[in-house]
């Protein structure tokens, strides 16, 4: 119940942000990750590559089934939260993996997130859409 009516709050919140003319910007450009205290944190899971994103309020960390690959605290720069007509996306760069990732919450009651992830170096491209764990 707490999170259906945690989602149902988040949606309509990013409904009243996505009737805005443009998107909205929650943050300012930072090298530190912080969200805001109403994003609903946890970790998602991306069944393609075995592999966990976890969102804490101050972190995101990358696991590759129970192994950790990629902490993000201290490796970020632009870090955004935006809320806008596609929902809330975050987004950042970390120079360490030479990759820009995007994590877009849907204005939908779904938990999935989607996301997109650009390695700089090599030009490669992946989206996916992961699933609340």
């Amino acid at each position: 119940m707490k999170k259906l009516l945690s989602a149902a709050v988040l949606a309509f919140g990013l409904i009243f942000a996505a009737s805005a003319q443009e998107d909205v910007d929650l943050t300012q450009p930072a090298t530190q990750i912080r969200f805001p205290k109403e994003f609903n944190l946890g970790k998602w899971y991306d069944a393609k590559w075995d592999a966990t994103w976890e969102f804490t309020s101050d972190n995101i960390k990358l696991y590759k089934g129970s192994a950790l690959l990629v902490s993000f605290e201290g490796k970020v720069r632009d870090f955004t939260v935006k809320a806008g007509a596609k929902g809330l996306v975050v987004k950042f760069t970390c120079d360490e993996t030479n990759r820009t990732y995007s994590f877009t919450k849907p204005i939908s009651l779904s938990t999935d997130l989607e996301y997109v992830v650009d390695n700089f170096a090599t030009k490669d491209h992946h989206e996916a859409t992961i699933k609340r764990k």
